[in-house]
């Protein structure tokens, strides 16, 4: 039985003007913009500037992804606790602006890394929170056609960022860094005039409660484990292509750009036709069969030639579409509004832990055995994430409490 509550969330959100959704999908474009703008210049930023060795150049990116994975669910149960979405996303990127400022003035690789992890701290507490909110003011039933817009954004912006950064790092080393502070700037500026929090966003969410719920219905096992492998083959790319392009086949940072791009961009365009499919066809044919093609390809890529290395840069790009707005699409199926932000945090806390994890397997393996077997090696941990999602994608008809019920036409795409 539907409670009034429930009523009036449902009528809250079909309320909501597109222009409110259109709002979170540009802030979130400006942060994954960020994201990759600077990626294209880390070998002058840390290797160059502190006579780094490439293992050390990879902690630039994965000590981010700890910030992520440490702060993630913990920004997620504030908001859930207080209510507040916006004042969090508008902290979160200033912080995030200051911090890229600093690194510029850093003296060393330790306060270099010191700072890098203070900024994914903050970063995360404003792109995880605007996720929630776009959850937040989308009806039920276009979860995967509203996350493949969202998906869209956040994509175009790591596809964007990646060559217009290799074009900045041309013209010094410091460049990206300067340009990403005043971007994150004038997106909290944005952030302050174009988003409001919602009345009914105010819950009594708590981690322990959030944990909890995932441990009755383990079908949220299944999204946490495909935001695993999508950002952990992210981050293989992240590090590994700009490098392998760079030595390989000495390519300048707007080259390397341009294949990141050529990737992001692909994976862009291709989200909102995959979510709206996953919402009138269902979704654990999208997220298995897409990740095990993905998969597959990924594990080929340090073996291609310049040539045919951008053509399947664009299929793993349209491959690895299927997987964002479909997983995020099952995650939200399955949550209330209680737990939605705690439960977001976790689903972006794990697909930190593999962005963390993939820079510095990617170069080590690179380092000790080559490209071609450390791309392969992330092909196979792909296949492994698919194999071990499929048993937790089944369908069920047990509540969160343990009750009978009867499943949504959402739940039922499962």
């Amino acid at each position: 039985m539907v409670s009034q509550v429930e009523r009036d969330e449902v009528h809250s959100v079909m309320k909501v003007p597109s222009r409110a959704f259109s709002a979170l999908v540009l802030i979130t474009f400006l942060c994954m913009f960020n994201q990759t703008f600077v990626v294209p210049s880390i070998k002058e930023i840390v290797i160059d500037r502190f006579d780094a060795s490439t293992t050390e150049a990879s902690l630039f990116v994965s000590v981010e992804m700890v910030a992520y994975i440490i702060f993630a669910i913990v920004w997620g149960t504030v908001s859930d606790r207080s209510g507040r979405r916006k004042d969090l996303i508008v902290i979160g990127l200033l912080g995030s602006s200051g911090l890229y400022f600093a690194m510029s003035l850093a003296d060393s690789l330790a306060m270099l890394l010191a700072l890098r992890f203070a900024q994914g701290a903050f970063t995360v507490m404003a792109w995880s929170l605007v996720m929630t909110m776009a959850l937040d003011i989308t009806d039920k039933k276009e979860y995967g056609a509203s996350m493949g817009v969202l998906g869209t954004g956040l994509a175009l912006g790591l596809g964007l960022g990646s060559p217009i950064g290799g074009i900045a790092g041309d013209y010094g080393a410091l460049v990206p860094l300067y340009v990403a502070s005043a971007t994150y700037l004038a997106t909290a500026l944005l952030a302050v005039v174009l988003i409001s929090d919602l009345p009914t966003t105010r819950t009594r969410g708590s981690l322990r409660r959030a944990l909890s719920r995932a441990a009755e219905d383990r079908r949220i096992v299944a999204p946490y484990i495909f935001s695993f492998a999508e950002r952990f083959s992210s981050g293989y790319f992240v590090i590994l292509l700009p490098l392998y392009m760079a030595h390989e086949f000495d390519a300048a940072p707007s080259e390397r750009g341009m294949f990141m791009g050529a990737f992001l961009l692909a994976f862009a365009f291709l989200q909102y036709p995959f979510g709206k499919l996953s919402d009138k066809h269902g979704r654990r044919w999208m997220l298995v069969g897409g990740g095990a093609a993905y998969a597959c390809l990924f594990g080929v890529l340090g073996t291609l030639d310049e040539a045919s290395l951008l053509v399947a840069m664009i299929a793993c790009g349209a491959l690895a579409a299927m997987l964002f707005p479909a997983s995020v699409a099952v995650l939200a199926d399955l949550c209330s509004r209680q737990e939605r932000a705690t439960l977001m945090g976790g689903f972006n806390a794990l697909g930190s832990l593999g962005f963390a994890i993939a820079p510095i397997m990617a170069a080590v393996l690179a380092e000790e055995f080559g490209y071609a077997e450390s791309f392969l090696s992330g092909g196979g941990v792909i296949v492994l994430c698919v194999l071990c999602a499929v048993p937790f994608l089944r369908k069920t008809t047990v509540g969160p409490k343990g009750e009978e019920c009867v499943p949504t036409p959402a739940e039922r795409n499962l």
